[in-house]
Order: structure tokens, then sequence, then C-alpha cells
């Protein structure tokens, strides 16, 4: 029998207690059932340890000690890579399932690129949009001097967060995160999906969520333009009012993990 190693890939600003400890579904506990669970804790996020509004921000760890190296998706994933396979021995014995949420599924998307032979299928949790248009509007959101960005520079911005914690001083280090993967995205994530992907969408109805009408057009377009670049290779599952941390309540975490299941009995 095929073992399956779920590789779980975080949303922006969490750490890995969203995945279980704070979800009422208990996501992790329902999903290791169906087989091994790579996770990690992406340093990146840690920056929000020195945030200090928010109470659960003291469970974040104050290791921020990353480069340029370790933001870039090309050379994280290789490191996340290296990673799984001191962890897992015999690697080759094993078929990956990775799972993104939100931002994290951009790192699912292009760790399917890199290593399409190991990975049955792509889950994504209410993903980052990847399309072109939708792409260049996260960008536009984005305020940051995007103007030669060096180890350096982005040493300066640890630094100052370590010593002055201001809301100022995260926001720079958040947006320069952001901007440099994104902008990675923009140009290195393949339309033409490499392997089986399926995206679990919120939509929020309207009527009760009126600021969220531009949102669900974007999605519902983007759903569009990935089922015609991936007649075969590509799944939306649409939610209603279940919020962005889609897999936090009970009832939408069940349909995800049966899916799960589903497809995990299939690649037998």
């Amino acid at each position: 029998m095929v073992k399956i190693l779920f590789i779980m890939f975080q949303g922006g600003a969490t750490n890995l207690k969203h995945w279980n400890y704070y979800t009422k579904s208990k996501f992790l506990d329902r999903l290791k059932t169906l087989g091994y669970i790579y996770t990690y804790q992406d340093k990146t996020n840690n920056i929000f340890h020195y945030e200090k509004t928010n109470i659960e921000h003291i469970d974040y760890d104050s290791d921020i000690d990353f480069n340029l190296s370790y933001i870039k998706p090309n050379t994280h994933i290789k490191m996340i890579y290296n990673d799984i396979c001191l962890k897992y021995k015999n690697i080759e014995e094993y078929k990956f399932i990775p799972i993104g949420w939100s931002m994290g599924g951009g790192m699912a998307l292009y760790f399917c690129q890199k290593y399409k032979q190991q990975c049955i299928h792509c889950i994504l949790l209410v993903p980052l949009y990847i399309t072109p248009t939708n792409m260049l509007l996260q960008l536009k959101n984005i305020s940051v001097d995007n103007t030669n960005i060096t180890n350096n520079k982005l040493q300066k911005m640890l630094y100052n967060l370590k010593k002055c914690n201001t809301e100022e001083n995260l926001k720079i280090v958040e947006n320069t995160i952001d901007f440099i993967r994104f902008s990675f995205y923009s140009k290195n994530l393949n339309l033409k999906l490499p392997v089986k992907t399926t995206s679990f969408i919120n939509i929020y109805n309207p009527s009760e969520y009126k600021w969220q009408k531009d949102n669900n057009k974007n999605r519902l377009n983007e759903i569009k333009i990935l089922k015609k670049n991936n007649p075969e290779n590509y799944i939306a599952i649409i939610f209603e009012n279940k919020t962005h941390m889609i897999y936090d309540k009970i009832q939408p975490a069940k349909k995800i993990i049966k899916y799960i299941d589903n497809l995990i009995n299939i690649n037998q």
C-alpha cells in the first residue's frame, strides 16, 4: 500500500497551532487518520511574535533569522523537500499530497511543479490568486519600496523590528516578504497545472457581505480560467459563508477530509 504524506503549507501570519489547536474541527487530527503529516513553521510568519496587540502572537517563535533565499519560493521549496527527505527515510516509498491554505497555496502549487513525479494531488484551501489579472491586483495592494531588495536591506528591516516592534516596522517586513513571493509566483507559477488539483473555495453571500462582492467576482473568474486551462486537472468545490479559514468549522472540514479519503482510495 502506498504511503501518503500530506505536506502542509501555512497561510500568512499564522503559526502551527492554526492547523489544529485553534480549529473547532481539529483538522490535523482528522487528516492524520489518512496518512502521515509533515508540518513546519515558516519563519517569515514569526515576525508576528513582535506584534503584541494579539494575545495569540505569544505562541510565535522569536526566530526571524532568515534571508532572501529563505523567502524566495524556489529555494524555500528545495529546503522543505530536503527536510522531508531527512525526516522520512526511503522517501521514494511515499506519495505526496501538498495542502496549501491561503498564501500557502502558492507554495503547494510550486512544490507540485518541482516534484510532480511524487505528487498525486494538490489540495488548495481558499488559496491566493494565481491568474495574471488577479495576481496584479494583489501586487498593487502591497506598499513596499521594491527597488533592489538586498539581504543587507532585509537584515536591517528585521533588526529594526526586533529593536522597535512598532506596527510600522512590522508592516515594512510583512510587505517585503509578500512582494517577493507574489512577484515570484506571478512569473513562475504555471497555469497549466502539473498534477490534479482541487481547490476548496469560500464564497460569501453578497446580500449579507456586500463588501465581498468584488472578491467573489475575482474568485469565480479565476475558477473559470483555471478550468479552461486544466479541463482534466482542476476541480473547484465551493462553500458558502464558511470563512477564509475554511478548514476550521466542523462541517466543511468533514467534507474536505472525506474528499481526500476518496481520492487516496482512487490512487491506491
